[in-house]
């Protein structure tokens, strides 16, 4: 039972950092590089189109067992992301930032939700996995108004460079 508790921890304060830093990604490029909806929209299509084929070329062939360290390394990849989000001046960062988010949230997710349905018995299985979606439902609705908040009060810097930092306790 522990295990699946760190899961779900882990699985809570991943999303509601993600979620939180993706709802000010809008507010990061019109005040840094002055995007218009067009912009914006273009971003997210480019963001998409990676994460579908890290999915569809990576994630969905992740060894039996592997889901841990896959979900790990996509963590471990969103803090250098959101460290170049914090400091990005051109396009170039902006857009490496973003390749390496989407590689974040095209791995992680799947394969914390993967290894999630693996335990329990098989009538425990829907209460798991049920609990374990809610709380991602729950970060997703807190993440985005503690960012925005911290966003709008601090700075993008400090926004992104504390969740950065905070993505290290999982980690260990």
């Amino acid at each position: 039972m522990s295990s699946i508790r760190i899961i779900g921890c882990v699985y809570f304060l991943y999303l509601f950092i993600f979620s939180g830093l993706e709802f000010t990604l809008t507010f990061l490029t019109h005040s840094r590089f002055g995007y218009s909806s067009l912009q914006k929209g273009i971003m997210f299509i480019y963001i998409g189109c990676i994460m579908a084929l890290i999915q569809g070329s990576y994630t969905r062939r992740v060894p039996f067992g592997k889901e841990k360290k896959v979900a790990c390394i996509g963590i471990a990849v969103l803090i250098p992301s959101l460290l170049i989000l914090s400091l990005a001046s051109s396009q170039l960062a902006l857009y490496s930032a973003l390749g390496l988010f989407a590689f974040c949230s095209a791995t992680v997710v799947p394969c914390l939700t993967t290894l999630i349905s693996r335990y329990g018995k098989v009538n425990q299985k829907g209460a798991i996995v049920g609990v374990f979606r809610s709380l991602g439902a729950l970060a997703r609705a807190l993440g985005p108004v503690a960012m925005c908040t911290v966003y709008w009060l601090f700075g993008p810097f400090v926004c992104y460079l504390s969740c950065a930092v905070g993505l290290l306790v999982p980690l260990l």
